[in-house]
């Protein structure tokens, strides 16, 4: 029984009246913080979190007996319990103060369960660690909530037979070590599924031009119609690269001669139409766990790992209320201190008519908590913050107050213009603008604008009729772009959007994911499938898809939050998913029973790249092959078999790569001090390595590597090539101001100096053996250049003949 020691308590000492209440909260740094407000009235102790499991064994879950299960301590959790009993024995209540959601109830329930208590226990809950809300909460004392804890259980059991069923598959028939999951698997699915999308896109390259105003303020008006025929933009291609709509593509050869012919001619525009219309926009709600991961993300960096780190430690430091939360609406009380603040802040002028967020946060929310957001609103730098605590704490001061303040507003102006470029024939041509004049900025005063929102461009006073001189027309060159791969951002969003998973379940999804089935490049934040990721995804798309259905893993999800409302019962819902009911699920033991023998796991792939060119044998990727102690994958062709890295881009999986790298041969170069040199060749590029399994360099473990400039082959290096590259890393210098060794070294994505945590790019491979102290601290002086910066094609001006460009 979960509470029968909070009303009929077991005898006890009569020294208890000396004794002091043991309070337990989750966090370390959370407990120090309210044994503060406490002083030595209580003894505050931390869980650190669960303290017991479901044991990682398939008989762990009796399936014939209502799933029967057994929570057995871990490591951890058995040291945690261990120091525990010793505190409860000089306590005169347990307090039990873990998080209050389903984990935190569940938290709760194991340590009644464990440490066994005979004094009184308590359970209380508090949405921020300040002392007024530490205060209220033990004024508040209730019960452990039956319903949450079975919840709970209930999740954690289906996860389990989940993860029981499918994984040894996975083990039998692809390799060891993999994991699937409920959430992990879909997730998965999406960042494969996402990237076969960008594999297969054609892209197709359209024209426009520019027209540049000679105006004050200037403006850019867009070539969008000739002859009365709109042109064609980026949607109206499809996938294929193929025009879907009505609409007319501009030739290479069409848009320079327009360009030409309307440079040369009178240099104005007259303007047909203009039309105005209101603008307004109202702030965003507040956060919660799945958009704080989000706007972290796209405005800070942040991984969903930091941010759910930096965002705990804000919590348990008293700065914000409790994170985990995916109800975007505010209590009375939060909503009337942060109104206050905005008056304080910005003035009455700029708080907003009505109270805003007051209620309704979506669909499937747990409204136990509200949404994230200060708990001293009119503190914008916390005292003894790190850099990011601070940005992270700023960001969410800033969409908090951003809340309930005015909206933004103002007019936007709509204008079209149009001329005659004189060409042979001639050609009418319309071209198009519009500007946004904000009158009051209202919440972007705090908030600002976000990645994908348009800033304000103001037009120049306008009247049909008005003939607008302009300085330049640029013809620029476009190609539809394929779409873009997943970031941890974008990735968190689509899983909301479908249902999929829980706020506080994200970060740690996406954690094993990164664990084996996905990747990113050094400073980029896209999220990259890895080799077997792409094989695990076939296996389940082709034998087992209904387990990767988005909509079944969201039906999933339905039900058990209804578990948790008590709307549905836990062992009916076990019973389904495990066993079936008879309906098109079939159960995933029965599915799993079934199928597994169907499939032969040498016809298990992660690619097929299509026939050798040459001897028209299939050229397959493949996800494994154990050596020295880990899963290699391999490309297959015939019996030629050659290892590549689990983290190659399918881009860089093309035939004739794969061929040179079936063609390529381990060559020998010489030796450094007796050390053996040679040469191999992967899908990846060629490298040297020093030392083999027999002779090792001095002081080393293993072999030695050093990668290739771009002006090296195989064919044509030498051994004093090899002793170059060897030598690096090459330390140039310190830093005159930091201290630090100033390093210059060649990685994945080309030569590069590092200083610290300080690092730039060598555009000359060559200067990594020449470049000086003093340059590379000049170097290092100059800010990193943003990504991403689009360079137009230009005017016609300079471009010379147009023959033989393409069409």
């Amino acid at each position: 029984m979960i509470m029968k020691n909070s009303s009929t308590p077991k005898k006890v000492p009569s020294t208890i009246s000396r004794q002091i209440p043991l309070l337990i909260v989750e966090s370390p740094a959370k407990a120090k913080t309210i044994a503060k407000y406490l002083g030595s009235a209580y003894m505050v102790e931390a869980s650190v979190g669960h303290i017991a499991d479901i044991p990682e064994k398939k008989n762990s879950i009796d399936v014939d007996n209502g799933f029967a299960v057994e929570y057995v301590l871990t490591p951890k959790g058995r040291e945690t319990i261990t120091h525990l009993r010793q505190q409860l024995k000089k306590a005169s209540t347990l307090i039990l103060a873990t998080d209050a959601d389903r984990e935190g109830e569940l938290i709760a329930a194991h340590l009644v369960e464990f440490l066994k208590p005979i004094v009184p226990v308590q359970r209380v809950e508090f949405r921020s660690v300040t002392k007024d809300a530490v205060e209220k909460a033990l004024a508040q004392p209730r019960q452990i909530d039956a319903s949450l804890v079975e919840a709970a259980k209930t999740r954690r059991i289906l996860d389990r037979l989940y993860g029981f069923e499918v994984s040894p598959v996975l083990w039998r028939k692809v390799r060891q070590k993999l994991s699937a999951g409920r959430v992990q698997s879909p997730a998965m699915r999406l960042v494969v599924e996402r990237e076969l999308e960008r594999h297969q896109f054609v892209s197709a390259d359209y024209f426009d031009i520019d027209a540049t105003s000679a105006t004050s303020p200037t403006f850019v008006a867009k070539l969008t119609a000739v002859d009365g025929q709109r042109i064609a933009l980026g949607k109206d291609f499809d996938a294929h690269g193929v025009l879907i709509n009505d609409v007319s593509a501009l030739s290479f050869e069409i848009a320079a001669d327009i360009a030409a012919a309307l440079q040369s001619g009178p240099s104005a525009l007259t303007v047909t139409s203009l039309a105005q219309k209101a603008y307004s926009r109202f702030p965003q709600r507040p956060f919660t766990m799945s958009s704080l991961y989000q706007a972290a993300g796209n405005r800070l960096g942040m991984s969903t790992a930091e941010t759910k780190v930096v965002s705990d430690q804000l919590f348990d430091n008293s700065h914000i209320t409790y994170p985990r939360t995916d109800n975007g609406a505010f209590g009375g009380e939060a909503l009337a201190k942060v109104r206050h603040a905005v008056k304080e802040v910005f003035g009455d002028a700029l708080l907003s008519p009505k109270a805003r967020y007051i209620s309704g946060g979506g669909k499937n929310v747990q409204v136990a908590h509200e949404a994230i957001h200060p708990t001293g609103m009119l503190v914008r730098r916390p005292a003894g913050l790190t850099a990011r605590q601070q940005a992270l704490y700023q960001l969410i001061w800033q969409r908090t107050i951003a809340t309930q303040m005015a909206d933004a507003v103002g007019i936007t102006v709509s204008v079209t213009l149009q001329t005659t470029a004189k060409t042979s024939p001639t050609i009418d041509c319309v071209f198009s603008a519009s500007g946004t004049s904000i009158t009051s900025p209202g919440f972007r005063l705090a908030y600002g604008f976000d990645e994908d929102e348009e800033k304000d461009r103001e037009l120049p006073a306008l009247v049909v009729g008005d003939s607008v001189p302009m300085q330049s027309f640029v013809m620029l060159e476009h190609s539809t772009a394929a779409p873009a791969r997943f970031t941890e951002a974008s990735l968190v969003k689509e899983l909301e959007e479908l249902g999929i998973g829980r706020p506080s379940t994200y970060a740690s999804i996406i954690a094993k994911l990164r664990d084996r089935y996905i990747w990113s490049k050094k400073g980029d934040r896209a999220l990259v499938p890895t080799i077997t990721a792409f094989a695990v995804h076939r296996l389940l798309a082709n034998h087992f898809l209904p387990l990767i259905d988005y909509t079944f893993t969201q039906i999933m999800e339905k039900d058990l939050d209804r578990v948790t409302s008590g709307e549905h019962m836990r062992d009916s819902l076990l019973t389904e998913f495990y066993f079936g009911a008879g309906g098109e699920w079939p159960g995933i033991h029965p599915l799993i029973e079934n199928t597994i023998k169907t499939i032969d796991p040498k016809q298990l792939f992660a690619i097929d790249l299509g026939l050798h060119p040459t001897t028209g044998e299939a050229m397959l990727i493949k996800p494994g092959i154990l050596r020295k102690g880990t899963f290699s994958p391999y490309l297959q062709c015939g019996q030629a078999t050659r290892s590549i890295s689990d983290q190659t881009m399918l881009d860089e999986l093309d035939i004739p790569a794969m061929v040179a790298l079936l063609d390529a041969q381990v060559l020998s170069i010489g030796d450094i001090d007796g050390v053996p040199v040679i040469v191999k060749t992967t899908s990846t590029g060629s490298y040297f390595q020093l030392g083999n399994k027999e002779v090792l360099p001095v002081g080393s473990k293993k072999p030695r590597t050093a990668g290739f400039l771009k002006r090296m082959t195989p064919e044509t290096v030498t051994i004093d090539d090899a002793i170059m590259m060897l030598s690096l890393p090459r330390v140039i210098g310190v830093h005159p101001t930091t201290g630090d060794a100033i390093v210059a070294h060649l990685g994945k994505f080309g030569a590069y100096i590092k200083c610290g945590e300080d690092s730039r790019s060598l555009k000359d491979e060559s200067v990594l053996f020449t470049l000086e102290a003093l340059d590379a601290v000049a170097l290092l002086a100059v800010p990193k250049k943003p990504r991403g910066s689009f360079k137009p094609r230009g005017s016609l001006k300079g471009r010379g003949s147009l023959k033989g460009r393409k069409k």
